[in-house]
């Protein structure tokens, strides 16, 4: 019965979400901290990208990084055949952004500090949380929200990825107040301290509540703005509810 209520909850509040679609004509990426909501703008690198990836253009991808920091030989013919790495890639969407400050970068994400600041201006960070949809899910890549540390610069007047680097411990950002305060980054969160514990086992102690399943549709519609968005919505509801069944706790009757 307990079970029941929630699950009935989680679908009443996602039709509720669905029909604030509908009637709804724009929706902005945001970043949440300390319960205050505010616009962030995606740096043109990382737009970049992220749109590279969506169609496959990897000469794009790669010159979306510095000069100093691209691949070469990508990707080869084995990566392309197998689909390996980021080739295992469907899509990919920003779901949440977040600027860091310099003084809080070395701490969050000590590898930035090899960055060359005498060669590129106007350095910026960010910790952003990128949905992704893969064919193959591995270590690096998998379908659900990864989050991860980019650092973005300018050369000659042209903004370019300085270094990326994906967040395992999401403690050194919380106790600087750098959090989002969602579903997506708490599940993220539990998933990783499960990686580190050696356990790929979903939670099954009630960390995820049905309200998650609101939250992260609420969000996820910042990643849509055309006409198709409520059946998005009613696909990520359905996806969710599906998850969220290994997080509920179900109390016992007896």
């Amino acid at each position: 019965m307990f079970q029941y209520k929630k699950i009935k909850l989680m679908v009443l509040a996602a039709f509720l979400v669905t029909i604030v679609a509908i009637i709804s004509t724009h929706y902005n990426i945001h970043a949440t901290s300390s319960g205050q909501s505010e616009k962030s703008t995606v740096p043109e690198a990382i737009n970049k990208y992220v749109s590279s990836i969506n169609s496959k253009d990897w000469e794009n991808y790669v010159h979306s990084y510095a000069p100093d920091r691209r691949l070469t030989n990508f990707p080869s013919e084995e990566q392309q055949k197998n689909r390996t790495g980021i080739l295992s890639v469907d899509s990919i969407g920003i779901l949440e952004i977040m600027e860091i400050s310099e003084k809080d970068i070395n701490e969050v994400q000590p590898y930035f500090s090899d960055i060359n600041k005498g060669l590129y201006q106007e350095i910026r960070y960010f910790y952003t949380g990128l949905k992704y949809n893969v064919q193959n899910e591995n270590e690096f890549f998998y379908n659900g929200v990864r989050y991860e540390t980019f650092a973005v610069g300018k050369l000659n007047g042209e903004e370019y990825i300085l270094g990326s680097e994906f967040v395992y411990n999401f403690d050194k950002l919380k106790s600087l107040g750098y959090t989002f305060n969602s579903a997506a980054e708490q599940e993220a969160t539990i998933r990783e301290k499960r990686r580190l514990g050696g356990n790929s086992n979903p939670s099954n102690d009630g960390e995820a509540l049905p309200k998650s399943a609101v939250d992260t549709i609420i969000i996820s519609l910042t990643c849509y703005n055309n006409a198709t968005a409520p059946l998005k919505v009613l696909y990520l509801t359905i996806q969710k509810m599906h998850t969220l069944k290994n997080y509920i706790s179900v109390k016992s009757t007896t």
